[in-house]
């Protein structure tokens, strides 16, 4: 299952780079614009917002 991250609601760009296991992939940005999750195309991280 992969991981996922809750971010604060008024976080608009978030970087993966593969996590902390010194493992991880290029870092990659990624915005949300009208969404409230993003899934990462490397490691399938998957990053909710959280709600206001």
């Amino acid at each position: 299952m992969p991981d996922i991250e809750h971010v604060e609601a008024n976080i608009e760009t978030i970087c993966c780079d593969g996590g902390e296991d010194g493992l991880g992939h290029p870092a990659v940005y990624y915005t949300f614009n009208n969404e409230d999750k993003i899934i990462c195309g490397y490691c399938g991280k998957i990053f909710i917002r959280k709600e206001e």
